[in-house]
């Protein structure tokens, strides 16, 4: 969009304004805008925010950026994140968390580092390319009114000079201090994590180094600590707190390479930030008011041990996003209903089982950390503390997906979709860069009358056969593998690539399509006679 000038902002109209453009709010921006919606993003700070604070992203999360044309982009600035190992103080393996191998069931490696001013950067110039996306920075949000119909004034620093609009949609994407958050008044569920640690993040120099290749946390007692290997020369250092200690003493250049000092001393590595930080573990108790939601830091804070807190933020985006693209375009508003549904249970878990992991690595009791240690050998030599990192998280298990008579999800829902490489015209391609942006239903092995196809029309759902000689045909059999793992023949794929349902036979694609029917309020086909048909 050209460039919007700020006093000229009360005559503009906007569908969505989102507050907020750090990684979560320009997302959410670019997947508005692919999708036509008018969207107006603001943010207090001139610029992007120059220091790495996240550093790891999912599968899922790069299939986002793959969906908003940036994947190429972020070659440059993202890397392979290491397996993880949780080591007792005299060096023996309590834990090893690995990502699966090639070929990857999502098109992309399980789980990637990345430097966040670099992706910040590819993002917002991708989102000023779009034609109904607009962005001003140096500008906060001084006032919300009437969440039913949002009346938002924003005020230009630093000049003080404000203006006021209204719009059908707010997200708040304005972080921990969330001023959205507080403006409706809503509260955090605390799940009763607070630990504060020092983060140092050091670009080394060329000079070889007796450094971990792989991803280490140091179950110490004397002082729990991370390190992570993040793409190039850069490295994170992440170390416990003590108590007693304050953020003021320890976050000094002679304390901090104090305790760099196992690994590199001045001279071999430059030091580009250090920070103190306090990981909590929190969930707001609701996300959304009216027509004003929250989402990323804003709605959620998960500590870092599991490299959650911005994939969570991203995966909120990607939900929200085509359901507000949808009622946009006259689709039933209860659609928004389930953002809520889908992503609070899920994001509480997730934030539970790292707030777990958590209390594992932090322990400074010696007596415990011993009975922790000896249980976790005793683990490992059963084989059972080597560990993928996708099980831990479960798939979305309310809201807009697919489910049973007995009212239980359905083979597949709530889960990504796969996304194998498939032939087209001769070229190997990303099965997303096929699909569009909408519903789609993928099939193998199942022939469909037209009376089904004649649906799935009426419901805008496009229709993709695998195998055949008039079908994609997948390049690793990632798509069969995971049909055939759930005893289903056919897929229906959500436009945020979540399956709706899995389904084994015609009969069941229909009770599936008959829900998603309901779900859009849109007439059914599927009449007595249309299921004699089948």
């Amino acid at each position: 969009m050209d460039t919007i000038d700020f006093k000229q902002l009360d005559k503009s109209s906007f569908d969505v304004v989102i507050v907020g453009l750090g990684p979560v709010g320009i997302t959410l921006c670019n997947l508005l805008g692919r999708l036509g919606v008018s969207v107006l993003g603001i943010d207090a700070r001139d610029d992007i925010f120059a220091l790495p604070r996240a550093i790891g992203m999912d599968h899922e999360v790069m299939r986002v950026f793959q969906g908003i044309g940036v994947a190429g982009d972020l070659s440059s600035v993202v890397g392979e994140y290491r397996d993880s190992e949780y080591r007792a103080a005299d060096g023996t393996l309590l834990r090893k968390f690995i990502s699966p191998q090639s070929p990857h069931p999502l098109g992309w490696p399980a789980y990637l580092t990345f430097v966040q001013p670099a992706l910040e950067r590819v993002l917002r110039e991708k989102a000023v390319t779009l034609s109904t996306v607009a962005l001003l920075t140096g500008v906060e949000l001084a006032a919300l009114d009437n969440a039913a119909e949002p009346t938002l004034s924003l005020r230009q620093l630093p000049t003080g000079d404000t203006v006021s609009l209204t719009t059908r949609f707010v997200v708040g994407c304005d972080g921990g201090t969330s001023f959205v958050r507080g403006t409706l008044g809503i509260g955090f569920e605390d799940l009763i994590f607070d630990q504060p640690w020092v983060v140092v993040d050091v670009i080394i120099g060329d000079e070889p180094l007796n450094l971990p290749e792989t991803n280490v946390q140091f179950c110490h007692p004397a002082r729990p600590h991370t390190f992570v290997v993040l793409p190039g020369n850069l490295r994170r250092w992440e170390f416990m707190m003590l108590p007693g200690e304050t953020a003021e003493e320890i976050n000094q250049p002679d304390q901090i390479w104090g305790l760099l000092a196992p690994w590199i001393k001045p001279g071999q590595a430059e030091i580009w930030r250090s920070a103190t930080y306090r990981f909590h573990a929190l969930v707001a108790e609701s996300w959304r008011i009216g027509n004003v939601f929250l989402a990323g830091d804003a709605c959620h804070m998960t500590p870092p041990f599991l490299a959650q807190g911005m994939v969570q933020g991203i995966k909120d985006a990607s939900n929200l996003a085509w359901k507000i693209a949808h009622v946009l375009k006259g689709g039933p508003p209860k659609i928004l209903d389930t953002y809520e549904q889908e992503r609070r249970p899920l994001v509480h878990k997730v934030i539970s089982i790292t707030k777990g992991l958590g209390e594992v690595i932090c322990e400074i009791d010696e007596g415990r950390a011993k009975t922790r240690d000896d249980t976790m050998k005793a683990l490992m030599e059963e084989g059972k503390g080597i560990l993928v990192r996708q099980s831990l998280f479960p798939p979305i298990s309310a809201g807009f997906i697919g489910f049973s008579d007995n009212a239980l999800p359905m083979a597949g829902a709530g889960e990504p979709c796969p996304q194998p490489r498939v032939l087209v015209d001769g070229k190997l391609v990303l099965l997303d860069d096929v699909l569009g942006d909408g519903f789609a239903l993928l099939t193998r092995d199942i022939a469909l009358s037209a009376t089904v196809r004649e649906f799935a029309s009426a419901l805008d759902v496009a229709v993709f056969n695998f195998g055949g000689h008039y079908g994609l045909n997948e390049d690793n059999d990632v798509l069969k593998d995971w049909l055939a793992e759930r005893g289903a023949h056919a897929v229906l794929v959500r436009p945020d690539r979540v399956a709706f349902a899995a389904v084994s036979d015609e009969r069941e694609l229909v009770f599936v399509l008959e829900q998603l029917a309901a779900w859009l309020e849109v007439p059914t086909l599927a009449n007595p006679e249309a299921r004699k048909a089948c």
